[in-house]
């Protein structure tokens, strides 16, 4: 929920990248104005050890502004407003807030808002209520049915791949809860809720990807002491998860979604897509084509271009998180990104030995899980309406984190 200010011109009013290219007064904005009026803040404005991450994603935000690729250095720009507004927000409630009040507060919003998405799943498309698919998202509609293939859940976004991933996520929190002997009952109620939100979605990466999270989640939790990478985790941690799976896929009532719908086409469209990636990382491969701007470039890209006949490739993300962020940072902003998933786990699994934030520790390994598989088929988590809950969970679970030598 946001107040448009700016909308700037490019060829394709679809958008730039994966977030929109229009500048927004957001909600979070709002609120720090105001609560940075009425109240001293001291070192809002400074920024910590645990905060190195955020320096190094304002490094790229200036390597991409001043980036001669980049044909878009406005949605650069609209990008770097939406990080800095939750950024803001979050030291502000990090000031003002505790631990314990910070758990509670995120721990009722997803209480929430996994009740709206569980109720909009089931009236659609458990009872054919069609009219809640327009009710937050103008279009709805038309995605709920994946343009007429076959219907899924949308609940408050405008796809069932955004209902997929939030519920994924919010599912890897409720666990973490459960787990770390946070309102136990109350959080297997609502994993339970949100494993449903997520059958009607129909999302194939989503059911996957929440088997995985769940085995995971639970085998580091009750390995945190022990070696992350070893021939036990493979065999306790990855081959129950893969034998799930693969049960999901060819032998449960699920698997005429994977076998015999259109799968083969959604397969062969995503390694266009990923073909197409690997074309624009090669006329940038140090540092990229510039932040939430690589669709606004295969239109600049006359020689791309001409190569690409697909209309839905020319308009559309690239539906693999890991390659956006290849080819609109380049080497340089992927390097970042893989040491960022790898410390994370590391430090989190650390903190959860030593009983430590046990609980958002535990939700950014799941985070972390869901956005690696994830990421592979979709551009979903870094849509306006999933990136802020990655800050969400990042900013807090370093925020928190013991200071390892790692």
């Amino acid at each position: 929920m946001a107040i448009p200010l700016y909308v700037p011109m490019y060829i394709r009013d679809e958008g730039t990248g994966s977030f929109t290219s229009k500048i927004f007064l957001t909600i979070p904005l709002i609120v720090s104005i105001y609560l940075l009026i009425i109240k001293k803040n001291q070192g809002v404005f400074q920024f910590y050890k645990n905060e190195k991450w955020i320096y190094w994603v304002l490094l790229l935000i200036l390597i991409s502004i001043c980036n001669p690729y980049n044909y878009a250095v406005l949605a650069t720009v609209a990008f770097a407003i939406v990080f800095l507004s939750y950024i803001l927000f979050f030291k502000l409630i990090y000031n003002y807030l505790g631990p314990a009040d910070i758990v509670k507060g995120v721990f009722s919003s997803f209480m929430f808002l996994c009740i709206l998405q569980f109720t909009l799943a089931i009236l659609y498309p458990l009872l054919g209520v069609s009219f809640v698919t327009t009710i937050f998202q103008a279009g709805g509609e038309q995605w709920a049915t994946r343009i007429g293939t076959r219907a899924g859940a949308i609940g408050v976004f405008v796809t069932p791949a955004n209902l997929g991933l939030f519920t994924t996520i919010a599912s890897g929190f409720f666990f973490a809860s459960y787990l770390g002997n946070y309102q136990k009952k109350i959080s297997l109620i609502f994993l339970f809720v949100n494993v449903i939100t997520i059958i009607l979605t129909y999302s194939r990466t989503s059911y996957i990807t929440l088997v995985f999270v769940l085995f995971l989640m639970f085998f580091i939790y009750k390995n945190a002491k022990k070696p992350l990478f070893s021939f036990r985790s493979v065999l306790f941690g990855i081959v129950p998860a893969l034998l799930v799976v693969y049960w999901i896929v060819f032998l449960s009532p699920l698997s005429a979604i994977f076998l015999k719908t259109d799968a083969d086409q959604m397969y062969e469209a995503r390694l266009d897509h990923w073909v197409m990636g690997m074309e624009i990382f090669k006329m940038s491969p140090i540092i990229g084509v510039g932040i939430n701007t690589h669709v606004e470039f295969v239109n600049h890209a006359i020689n791309l271009y001409k190569v690409v006949h697909n209309e839905f490739l020319t308009t559309n993300p690239i539906h693999n998180t890991h390659l956006i962020i290849l080819t609109e940072t380049g080497v340089i902003g992927f390097l970042f990104w893989v040491i960022f998933l790898v410390t994370s786990v590391v430090k989190a699994k650390q903190n959860i030995a030593v009983n430590n934030n046990v609980v958002f520790s535990l939700a950014q390994i799941g985070l972390i899980i869901t956005l690696v598989i994830y990421g592979f088929t979709d551009w979903a988590p870094l849509s306006q309406s999933i990136f802020p809950i990655f800050l969400l969970f990042t900013f807090f679970s370093k925020k928190y984190s013991l200071r390892f030598n790692f």
